[in-house]
């Protein structure tokens, strides 16, 4: 849950798309396939959902299990393969033009494990009361979460750890999020969700695929388009991407380094170029940052005030110029940052 007790760290499994100038060619897209079978009895697997998480990119397999994906642009990309009945599985892929690539699935079946735990169902008060504790943890409390539906919330199991006030949610369905107030709907498994009602802090992973919702008419598409530039305005995403392009000062962003009790206290001093890296990765259109200590950014947008610390979890954090985190665990964040969860979530491609 992280070194602090107050942290809190919603954890989304955003895993990138590195995108390139070649992106813009339409030669130099790739191409996936595989196959899907069960891991138990090797017989292929119809109707599992493969596709490239947090993209509009997924496909089905066939009769014989098999799946392609195609026009992939360049990039790290987390392939995923969901069936109901069998636990997720996902492989960390790297297309680097017209190239064809196979990966091929062996999905777990899910198996009843009895467990010393009270496993609630939709029909209980406490379920209902837990639903209502996931949906605000999950979704968020920002200005999009009010137009954020969960359509299928009967497919959620909860379970509170013994002797904690940590409510753990699982399923072995595909959850279904319809966004109005950005327009897509959701189609997301679920890894891991762990969350303290009691002290709000948790962390969740996700693999979502999105799909563009239809707009009314045209005053609906433009609401639509201003909510996504608002949620984007002043995120993580936006602050790394500045950061690539060196352009924080233009983007409206102020880094300060410092000890984290320091950078609350408001002891604290800018970030000098001694503090941190910043470099390519070589062969790959990515970027490792390292920095000393914690950094508290500021972004100063109109008419956004935002105020968030950063920490490394490990040794460096790796992104692409979109700002898009190769592993989210890396980083610890505390601030108005933990406010963005699923409600202000956007496709990467």
């Amino acid at each position: 849950m992280g070194r602090h007790g107050l942290m809190v760290v919603p954890v989304f499994l955003f895993i990138i798309a590195a995108h390139s100038p070649a992106v813009l060619r339409e030669q130099s897209r790739g191409t996936l396939k595989g196959t899907v079978t069960d891991a138990g009895t090797g017989a292929p697997l119809a109707n599992a959902n493969v596709y490239l998480s947090s993209t509009t990119i997924g496909t089905n397999t066939g009769g014989d299990g098999k799946y392609v994906l195609t026009n992939i642009p360049p990039g790290a990309f987390q392939l995923v393969a969901s069936r109901v009945g069998h636990r997720v599985a996902s492989e960390l892929i790297h297309v680097s033009g017209a190239e064809t690539l196979r990966t091929d699935f062996r999905l777990e079946p899910v198996t009843l494990q009895v467990e010393e735990v009270q496993v609630l169902t939709h029909v209980d008060k406490e379920w209902r009361r837990s639903l209502a504790s996931f949906r605000e943890a999950f979704l968020g409390n920002g200005e999009n979460a009010s137009g954020c539906t969960l359509l299928n919330p009967e497919v959620l199991d909860f379970r509170m750890e013994k002797g904690t006030s940590i409510l753990v949610a699982s399923t072995d369905s595909v959850l279904q999020i319809e966004n109005q107030a950005l327009g897509y709907r959701l189609l997301a498994r679920l890894g891991v969700f762990e969350w303290d009602v009691d002290d709000d802090h948790g962390r969740f992973v996700l693999y979502p695929r999105f799909e563009p919702l239809v707009a009314q008419d045209s005053a609906d598409l433009a609401r639509r388009l201003s909510n996504r530039i608002r949620s984007y305005s002043g995120s993580l995403k936006h602050f790394l991407t500045s950061l690539v392009a060196g352009t924080l000062d233009e983007e409206r962003f102020l880094v300060s380094s410092g000890t984290l009790a320091d950078l609350r206290s408001g002891a604290s001093h800018p970030l000098s170029a001694e503090e941190f890296t910043l470099l390519p990765v070589p062969g790959e259109s990515l970027w490792k940052l390292t920095f000393r200590n914690w950094l508290r950014v500021d972004y100063r947008g109109e008419p956004t005030r935002l105020k968030s610390y950063i920490g490394l979890s490990g040794k460096t954090a790796i992104f692409d110029h979109a700002g898009n985190l190769v592993d989210p665990l890396c980083l610890e964040v505390i601030g108005d940052w933990t406010k963005y969860r699923v409600a202000d979530m956007l496709p990467i491609d």
